[in-house]
């Protein structure tokens, strides 16, 4: 198979493997092929956060923590991981997962990180919440009202 090819089928792959985490919520088949990818190419960033977040919504969160971890060290200047250390942390840690999150809106501002902030500082009763509601506005005010109408607690 061409190299052109194989970027398009594993494209194909990530994007297969995203719907399941973030649409049908079929975990395992997100992990399934995550996992299948990996065996070819371990090192590939995507399938691993993917599988990251996939492992942390199905009670793996030792497993989750420790491939975020991975990531980490491998890719230190990526977002994502440090996002997803955020979430993991939400509820055990609020410190950690605050310094995550900021460490991950430090390196890119996304709609998801700057939300997820927002809530975890109005649970944490601080005042920034406001400034990272604006960041998520901003970003995606679509997207943004969705998410206060139906979510924001």
């Amino acid at each position: 198979m061409s190299e052109k090819k194989e970027e398009k089928r594993i494209i194909s792959l990530l994007n297969e493997a995203r719907g399941y985490h973030n649409y049908l919520c079929d975990e395992q088949e997100a992990i399934k092929i995550c996992d299948h990818i990996l065996k070819n190419d371990p090192k590939n960033r995507d399938a691993l956060l993917i599988k990251a977040g996939s492992q942390s919504e199905i009670n793996k969160e030792k497993e989750s923590f420790q491939l975020i971890t991975k990531i980490i060290w491998e890719w230190p200047n990526h977002w994502e991981a440090y996002y997803l250390m955020g979430l993991l942390l939400f509820n055990i840690n609020e410190e950690k997962a605050m310094a995550n999150l900021i460490k991950s809106i430090h390196l890119e501002k996304t709609f998801d990180n700057t939300i997820t902030a927002a809530q975890l500082s109005y649970f944490m009763q601080n005042k920034i919440y406001k400034t990272y509601l604006e960041y998520a506005k901003e970003i995606d005010h679509i997207r943004y009202i969705k998410y206060m109408k139906n979510f924001w607690e």
